[in-house]
């Protein structure tokens, strides 16, 4: 598949099944994700926590007793971005860039996709933060959750960035 096709082929779908993804594809969506570039290179003050089954389970009822809602989308997968530096900028940017490079591999192998912001709105729950093991210094810049498409529905969005030239 040419680069433009995955782009075009990108998009948030929050009509997800929970039908466990194949092992070789998640491997090489977290193989992807590995390659996202990093503010001054600090690759480690980035970790990945990818969550299956039970574990997914857990932290999609915490998300519904926290905000009233499965920010998962029903998805089979959920891989989350912690980051301990110092510029939360920084941090967000590193997150983006990663959350993107993922939800491309995902295109790529035709799997549904959503980054998830709201993710960081349950930054403070225990349950959620011992099943990522994350350190005291870690902070949850963002999560990407991965499944087969339950729909191919997603929202009519133009897809089009004003661009202003300048010469």
């Amino acid at each position: 598949m040419e680069f433009k096709e995955v782009i075009y082929k990108r998009r948030s779908n929050r009509f997800l099944s929970d039908k466990p993804l194949k092992k070789e594809d998640l491997d090489y969506i977290l193989e992807i994700a590995q390659r996202a570039p990093v503010g001054m290179g600090k690759y480690e003050w980035t970790r990945l926590v990818l969550l299956e089954g039970e574990a997914l389970k857990t932290v999609q009822n915490e998300f519904v007793k926290e905000i009233g809602k499965d920010v998962s989308y029903g998805g089979s997968a959920l891989i989350y971005i912690l980051h301990k530096g110092a510029s939360d900028t920084i941090d967000n940017l590193d997150g983006g860039t990663i959350a993107e490079h993922i939800c491309l591999a995902a295109a790529e192998k035709d799997i549904g996709s959503v980054f998830l912001w709201s993710v960081t709105r349950t930054k403070d729950n225990k349950t959620i933060n011992d099943l990522l093991q994350k350190r005291e210094e870690e902070k949850i810049i963002a999560a990407v959750t991965l499944g087969y498409k339950a729909s191919e529905e997603v929202r009519d969005v133009s897809h089009k960035i004003k661009i202003l030239k300048v010469k």
